[in-house]
Order: C-alpha cells, then structure tokens, then sequence
C-alpha cells in the first residue's frame, strides 16, 4: 500500500517574490519498534526513514525521520515563491513502501 502524503501552500497562491509556507503530512503508523502487543509480543519497526522535496526537478528540502517521529508527522518550511512549479514530495520507509505527491504552486 502506498503512502499518502498531503501538501498545503500557505498563502494558497502567494506573489511573485513572496514567503510561502510550505506543510507536508505524510500519513503513517511510524512504529518505533520498541513497543509491544496485547500478547506481549514485540512489534516490528516501521518508521518512515526519508522524505524529499523537490521543487521543478531540483532537491530543495530532505528529511531522515527516525524511530522517535510521531505517527502521521507534519514537516513545515517556509520557501521564496520566486516563480509558479511544481513541488514534488517523495517518501520511504523501512519497510520499502514508499509515497509521492505533487503539487502546483500558483503565483497571484
């Protein structure tokens, strides 16, 4: 089953030359592999290891989350809008599922 990822631009359609806040949800149990189930058995490690952001093809934001990242972890940064692309988000996990999304960035 592949990852889902959402993508939010803050400003929606920020101008030329503009901050844009750029939030990334990528959904996903990220168990840490120290826990345990009802029967005491231990449950495996499955976290996501790598998000990439792209933006027109260049790499522009990578992360390396680890066995302490939340379930369903939210990555924000903030980005000059200095010309209307698309950003692109990939993902894996130790499991080797893996997400992509892409997204349009507008200018006003």
């Amino acid at each position: 089953m592949a990852i889902n990822i959402l993508v939010r631009f803050n400003p929606a359609k920020p101008k030329a030359g503009d901050e844009v806040r750029v939030q990334i949800v990528v959904q996903h149990p990220m168990e840490p592999g120290t826990r345990r189930d009802a029967s005491g058995k231990q449950i495996p490690a499955d976290y996501i290891n790598e998000v990439n952001v792209l933006m027109d093809n260049q790499v522009i934001a990578q992360v390396k989350p680890g066995p302490g990242t939340s379930a369903n972890p939210l990555f924000a940064f903030k980005m000059k809008a200095t010309k209307a692309g698309q950003l692109k988000v990939t993902c894996k996990d130790l499991n080797g599922q893996t997400g992509e999304k892409t997204a349009d960035l507008t200018l006003a």
